[in-house]
Formats: structure tokens, sequence, C-alpha cells
């Protein structure tokens, strides 16, 4: 027993046989099962990206994370499990829950700021890109059976929807679109700027990556989506 006046020593995690974490003495279960299925994610996410679902190891996801082999299967089932549930975190990242905050922003500011903001989301999670990438090739086999990923798309179209009717009502936005179509608008450039900068850079010449161009590209992804949907005035202006 400590004396007064003696400090406890603080117990860290420490592991208990090959790849286990212990409980730290500040935290509980839950927390420790988060972290772990955190840490587990993060492997995973870097090898599925480095090589393809194929091609990816659970010996070099389970060496590079403080647990083991085994519990990766306890935590997801499967290797398609953890594929499944790395894809699920990826759409997570780059989603966003809410419309931007109204109180001091007109909805085109509003919708300006969802746009920039999604080209942020999309240059700082590449491994989404990469991602979504390889499972359009692969035809959407894995993603097809994830519920989250049909939600999570869900509520940014419900999100951006909601820009649009304050839109309307503030009399701004046109009533003839398709909130569909204002969202692939949106994901199309900032998509493109991370998935085809290196052939745009060696075809054109233009490098995506360089301050100025992101600059540049995060203004024009805001002005493709405020001109898209913004009122015109006269004969034949809305078509």
């Amino acid at each position: 027993m400590a004396g007064e006046g003696e400090t406890r020593p603080v117990i860290k995690a420490r592991r208990s046989g090959p790849g286990r974490r212990k409980l730290e003495a500040d935290q509980d279960a839950a927390g420790l099962v988060a972290q772990t299925r955190a840490d587990i994610i993060a492997a995973a996410t870097r090898e599925f990206v480095r090589n393809g679902f194929e091609g990816a190891s659970i010996n070099e996801i389970a060496a590079a994370t403080q647990t083991s082999k085994r519990m990766l299967y306890y935590h997801y089932g499967s290797k398609r499990g953890l594929y499944r549930a790395v894809l699920e975190a990826a759409y997570e990242r780059v989603g966003r829950r809410e419309p931007p905050a109204a109180a001091d922003l007109s909805a085109m500011q509003a919708l300006r700021q969802y746009a920039e903001e999604a080209f942020d989301n999309f240059r700082q999670n590449e491994d989404f890109v990469r991602l979504v990438m390889a499972e359009n090739l692969n035809n959407g086999e894995v993603i097809r059976e994830s519920d989250f990923v049909r939600q999570r798309s869900a509520a940014n179209l419900a999100s951006l929807e909601a820009i649009w009717k304050r839109g309307r009502a503030e009399g701004a936005m046109r009533d003839d679109i398709r909130i569909l179509d204002l969202y692939l608008a949106i994901v199309a450039v900032c998509f493109h700027a991370v998935s085809n900068r290196i052939s745009t850079g060696l075809s054109l010449g233009v490098d995506l990556s360089s301050a100025e161009e992101v600059a540049f590209r995060r203004r024009m992804v805001g002005d493709i989506a405020c001109r898209y949907v913004m009122r015109c005035e006269g004969p034949g202006a809305q078509s």
C-alpha cells in the first residue's frame, strides 16, 4: 500500500503474450475494445490500400497491431468482414451528418461550405478514394453487402437536401433539380482531384497537389454547386 504523499505508478497498456493488449488502469473494458478495433482498422486500411483485398495478409495486419490473428477473427469474423469494416470506416470519415450551421449563413453560403468541406475531406482521406476505386474494379462485391454505406450515403443526400430546401424558401435556388445530380457533381470534382492526380500531372503537366491548384479546385467545386442550383430570372432561364 502506498504511504501518504506517495504517488501510485501509472499502469500503461502492455502486452501479455504476442499481440495482446492489456487493460489500462484508467480504461474500462469498452474503451479497450474500442481502441483495439481502431488499431485493427488503421492497420487493415493500410494493408488493403497497399495490396488490395486478395493480396492483403491477415498475418501482416495482426503483426502491425496490438492484437492477435485470432482476435481479428473474433471481432470481424473473416477477412471479408474486416475489409467491409474498413470500407465502412472510410465512408464514415468522409461523410457528414448535418448540414453546415445555418445561423449566420445563407443557403448559398451553406452549400458552398458543404462543397468545399467535401473537397477537404476527400483530400484528407486519400485511402477512401483508393478503396472505392478498387471496389468499383471488383464490381462492388463487398460494398453491396453494407447497409451502413447505403445509410451513410442517404445521410449525405439528406444533409444536402436540407440546404436546397432552405435555398428554395429563400428564393435563391431552383425548384427543378435532383439532389442526386447535385451530390454527384460535387463528388466528381472531389474524387477526381485525388484519383487522377498522378495521371493528370503526367499527361497534362498540371500538379493537382500544388497549393495553387488545390485552392483553385476547392473554390471551383463550390462555384459548380452554387451555379448549378442558382435561380436565374428571365424567359428560358430554367429549362
